[in-house]
């Protein structure tokens, strides 16, 4: 009758669970961490820009510094619709310069993703080790003696995976955020040559 609460008195509190996956289990949960607070960091970054060329949108005529679309038509503010070529040197130039921020961080996030699941199988195979150590001194008698390597196989594989996952989803969204800005990036550059091809023409 006081099995039950006898055995629930065992059972490890989340504490526990993660003090069980040891050093490595430490390292991916430092990593998923790290690596969290960073695609955090940068949804909100890449939001706030993609707001603030909203804006710009609505005014094209006084362009901005404050967001990549006011820098990159400020960048050609000066050169003459009439000379193509200087234009499109001058909207390459100002776009490639604006990518590098946009796309900051996703290659780390992208790798904090794919490692995480290579230390938690890192962990498994060190936690199976320690188990066939055990069973090698002292027999498999005691099922005790076998609880940690075990309980380190299998708690550092959830963790690679519960810090995996996240982080692909956070990628993944990141990832089209900073693609759709320069998309727009690049919609604006084409509309400003379209405008210059039309003065050419009706010239």
């Amino acid at each position: 009758r006081g099995n039950l609460l006898g055995m629930l008195a065992y059972t490890p509190s989340l504490r526990e669970r993660i003090e069980q996956g040891g050093s490595i289990g430490l390292i991916i949960m430092f990593l998923g961490a790290f690596g969290l607070l960073l695609a955090l960091w940068r949804i909100f970054y890449l939001g706030f820009t993609f707001q603030r060329m909203q804006a710009q949108l609505r005014d094209i005529s006084r362009p901005s510094l404050a967001n990549p679309l006011g820098r990159v038509l400020a960048a050609v503010e000066g050169v003459s619709l009439e000379d193509e070529e200087l234009l499109q040197l001058k909207l390459d130039e100002a776009v490639l310069a604006e990518i590098p921020a946009l796309e900051r961080g996703n290659g780390l996030i992208k790798l904090l993703a794919a490692t995480s699941p290579l230390l938690g199988l890192l962990g498994t195979v060190t936690g199976m080790i320690l188990t066939f150590q055990a069973i090698s001194l002292f027999g498999s008698g005691d099922p005790k003696l076998m609880a940690g390597g075990i309980s380190q196989a299998l708690v550092t594989t959830v963790q690679g995976l519960v810090v995996a996952i996240p982080l692909l989803f956070g990628h993944s969204l990141i990832n089209a955020l900073s693609r759709s800005i320069i998309q727009r990036l690049d919609e604006q550059c084409a509309g400003v040559l379209a405008r210059s091809a039309e003065q050419q023409s009706g010239n």
